[in-house]
């Protein structure tokens, strides 16, 4: 276990909603929501191990091991409605499954729940430890990875900065500048999420919202179909034309703030009632 670095924000007497970012990435993804929610919610931000300003491990970029660090910390600060994209998803399912008294509900972001389905991102992830391994080693410089970022094509084949905001890419560019190779290593190699679980029940409210099948979602039908069948309480949204990282794209942005707002709801009748 480790202790993860942590921004809170917003209100101390509000209901507290906390932020799992996916591989790669860090809570700087989730700095707007902060901005945004931050009249309504105890916003805790955290980056995962071996990620953002979260220490690195020497072996440990497993479920196992993301999951123990976030258990710590609600450990410590109590119960919490849970947002995960991707990576956070999984955590915050695997998490739900076995200490439901830590999280009151959760929203959980083109959650990857099967191991088959993380295996085709192998080769994408392998290519990125490249990458980001030579970025890191020469000093690249945030702004130059940024506008990188910004020319890779995304969905259909538009440039990423015709679908991101200068704020998406600048930090996903400092993620990818601070993320031990490694963790991206434990994807591309299968260990990182082996230990993956569809099937053990969830008794807390979980809404999972699904990017595009066309469009990179790690959650296809059939997964989708196989999670509602064995969870019944679980409900799902599917945004057609989105990308993995929905909150990313601008023409979703508004829509994935309202399903925030959704669980904050559900979690202030919770603690009313």
């Amino acid at each position: 276990m480790v202790a993860l670095n942590v921004v809170e924000s917003g209100r101390g007497d509000a209901p507290t909603l906390l932020f799992l970012h996916g591989v790669g990435n860090s809570l700087r993804t989730f700095g707007f929501a902060a901005e945004a929610l931050g009249d309504r919610a105890r916003v805790l931000r955290a980056d995962l191990r071996g990620h953002g300003d979260s220490p690195r491990v020497a072996d440990g970029y497993d479920l196992a091991g993301y999951v123990s660090d976030v258990e710590a910390l609600l450990d410590e600060v109590g119960p919490a409605l849970v947002v995960g994209n991707s990576l956070g998803g999984a955590v915050a399912w695997t998490l739900a499954q076995r200490r439901p008294d830590l999280i009151r509900a959760a929203l959980l972001e083109d959650p990857p729940l099967r191991t088959a389905d993380v295996a085709t991102l192998a080769p994408i992830f392998r290519a990125l430890r490249h990458q980001v391994t030579r970025w890191q080693t020469r000093g690249a410089d945030p702004a130059a990875v940024a506008t990188a970022l910004g020319a890779m094509p995304v969905l259909g084949g538009r440039p990423a900065a015709e679908v991101q905001g200068p704020d998406v890419l600048d930090a996903r560019a400092r993620g990818l500048l601070d993320v031990d190779p490694e963790a991206l290593g434990a994807v591309a190699e299968g260990t990182a999420l082996a230990a993956l679980d569809l099937t053990t029940p969830v008794t807390v409210p979980v809404r999972v919202l699904a990017a595009g099948e066309d469009s990179g979602s790690v959650l296809p039908a059939s997964a989708a179909a196989a999670l509602v069948g064995t969870h019944p309480d679980v409900t799902l949204r599917r945004f057609p034309r989105a990308g993995h990282v929905i909150h990313d794209e601008t023409a979703h942005r508004e829509e994935w703030l309202t399903e925030v707002g959704a669980l904050l709801q559900r979690g202030a009748r919770a603690t009313t009632g």
